[in-house]
């Protein structure tokens, strides 16, 4: 399906891809042995609930099957493509970065996982043929994307290479009111955008593809709750009780999950509180109709 295994495609993004990249690279190399640590956070118990409660999410809103293909995009480590790999009959991540993309085929090699396929991969557009993948996912991978213009060309050929009643999954980091430049996120130190729900979905929608779903991430009360408590005992060097507690609320939270993601919903949509990470699902209409991005009409009419 793709014929770039194991080379790179040359960068047609700039300075501030190449600056990301490096930054990707060095994160990779980091963390050999504990990979969620590069693409999520230093705490491997947070690392283990956002990671079960995020793919909770994607097999709620989408049923895989055995003759699925996948792409995931931005796939870092791999942490999603060997995921959907273990459910499907073939997947394709690609990452800008050759660090973590090499980091995704190690772990497939270690886990004799055949059926996934790594790419480092940059610039548009993408190199499949129309309706390639069943199933397209990205996850924190969008606010990376700097440029608007870029990101709505991006959003074109997502919505592209997803075949005609199939979905494609994203999860992102929003801003609350109005968009919010980064010039760094904690240990990653390249820029990023978070942007409204409201411009994504305007975004994908323009393409023609539909919302079927749209919901909190990782925004359980009964997990964070506990961190909170556990963190501030640290800060004071209390005894920490708690710790031997900890893979029992990773559990209890996830399977809990049904009931509070819907409860974090409704106390969301209300202004009561504010879940920064969102989980947009999307289907693509049967007719296969994907039209030009509202960026791209726009330039069309002149």
């Amino acid at each position: 399906m793709l014929n770039t295994h194991r080379h790179l495609i040359p960068t047609k993004r700039g300075e501030d891809t190449h600056d990301q990249r490096e930054t990707w690279d060095e994160m990779a190399g980091q963390h050999p042995h504990h990979p969620l640590r590069a693409v999520i956070g230093a705490d491997d118990l947070n690392n283990a609930y956002i990671d079960g409660s995020q793919k909770r999410l994607v097999s709620r809103a989408v049923r895989l099957e055995p003759h699925f293909s996948v792409l995931d995009y931005g796939c870092g480590v791999g942490r999603w493509t060997l995921w959907f790999a273990r459910q499907v009959k073939h997947v394709v991540g690609v990452d800008i970065s050759p660090g973590m993309v090499e980091a995704a085929r190690q772990a497939a090699d270690a886990t004799g996982i055949r059926n996934a396929e790594h790419a480092v991969i940059d610039g548009l557009p993408l190199p499949f043929e129309d309706s390639a993948f069943d199933v397209v996912n990205a996850v924190w991978a969008l606010r990376y994307i700097t440029d608007d213009d870029e990101l709505a060309r991006t959003v074109g050929e997502l919505c592209r290479v997803t075949r005609p009643g199939g979905h494609l999954t994203f999860i992102e980091m929003l801003a609350r009111r109005e968009p919010e430049f980064k010039e760094h996120e904690g240990e990653f130190s390249g820029a990023a955008v978070y942007r409204r729900g409201g411009d994504y979905r305007s975004l994908f929608e323009g393409c023609g593809m539909i919302l079927k779903e749209s919901t909190v991430s990782s925004a359980s009360p009964l997990y964070w709750p506990f961190v909170a408590v556990r963190d501030a005992a640290r800060r004071r060097n209390l005894p920490d009780p708690l710790s031997r507690l900890a893979p029992s609320a990773v559990s209890v939270s996830l399977a809990a999950e049904g009931l509070t993601t819907g409860l974090m919903q409704v106390l969301a949509d209300r202004g009561l509180v504010w879940c920064r990470h969102r989980f947009f699902c999307f289907e693509k209409p049967e007719s296969g109709e994907v039209r030009a991005s509202p960026h791209e009409q726009k330039n069309a009419s002149f």
